[in-house]
């Protein structure tokens, strides 16, 4: 957590984090955008935990804002060969749709998203929405159906 507040308050270089967590406190202090899965359709909003809930009260009940107790310490990343951009996408999907086998209806449709080195996103979400299927397909350990 420190490594992440560090990187984006002093401004030393961007970080790109892609989180799932039930850690309000955490994810209020780190993340700058939030995802959410609603109604299979993925909805992005600039700012923190705060002030998403600000602007859809509902979210309250996915999680009460409250003080972090656990401390994070990550590494000092490296520079990605190639990479020259901080605003270049370095992870992008477009118009992905998946189902798990079984099912009939979509865990996530339609769904477009991309991450550059200066991303840090919060995805949020009732449980089952589509939260960790929607970054194991972004990271290439599950396949989309479509796109």
């Amino acid at each position: 957590l420190d490594f992440l507040l560090a990187t984006s308050t002093k401004g030393q270089g961007k970080v790109t984090c892609i989180m799932v967590s039930h850690d309000s406190g955490f994810l209020d202090k780190t993340a700058t955008h939030i995802l959410e899965i609603k109604n299979l359709k993925l909805h992005l909003y600039k700012g923190n935990l705060t002030s998403f809930v600000e602007k859809n009260p509902e979210a309250r009940s996915f999680f009460e804002l409250s003080a972090s107790k656990m401390k994070f310490k990550f590494p000092q990343p490296g520079y990605i060969e190639g990479v020259k951009s901080k605003g270049k996408a370095l992870m992008k999907m477009e118009g992905i749709t998946f189902t798990y086998p079984g099912n009939e209806t979509p865990t996530l449709y339609d769904i477009t998203v991309q991450v550059s080195l200066s991303s840090r996103v919060a995805c949020l979400g009732v449980n089952g929405a589509g939260k960790s299927t929607l970054i194991k397909i972004l990271t290439g350990q599950l396949e989309a159906s479509t796109g």
